[in-house]
């Protein structure tokens, strides 16, 4: 396993987020000096990073974003804000956020019925947390 990401593996982590969320804007950037660690992008704006997860020898990619509001409890309304937020910045139109059953300091990030990502509400800031597994990249050339 490695811990690394190559320009391969770049390449194809950008492929799969540009396929997964509907969107050619997107984009993966290495960082030279942190080569466990990559930035994406939409169009010039860097909204998230990757990290190399290599816990347990299974081998995937966590992709982290902070953003940067005062959370607001996740009523159906502060959702459909979000989601708007969300597409805009990712390019993405058919992402939505949904709730999460009885779980309300949390929202699912889908695009259109397949479940990417989770976004939590913390003190400060949301958190937008998707995990990308080896396997996904598989089917990308």
């Amino acid at each position: 396993m490695s811990d690394t990401l190559t320009p391969q593996v770049i390449n194809k982590l950008q492929a799969y987020l540009r396929k997964a969320f509907g969107s050619q804007i997107l984009s993966v950037r290495a960082r030279p000096k942190s080569p466990d660690m990559a930035d994406v992008f939409a169009g010039d704006t860097g909204f998230a990073v990757i990290r190399v997860d290599d816990e347990d020898g299974e081998l995937s990619y966590q992709m982290s974003w902070t953003i940067k509001e005062k959370p607001q409890p996740l009523s159906v309304q502060e959702m459909l804000r979000i989601q708007t937020l969300l597409r805009q910045l990712l390019g993405a139109k058919t992402l939505s956020v949904r709730g999460r059953g009885k779980l309300k300091d949390s929202a699912e990030v889908f695009v259109a019925e397949e479940s990417l990502a989770i976004l939590s509400a913390d003190k400060d800031t949301y958190q937008f947390e998707m995990a990308i597994l080896e396997m996904d990249l598989d089917d990308i050339l």
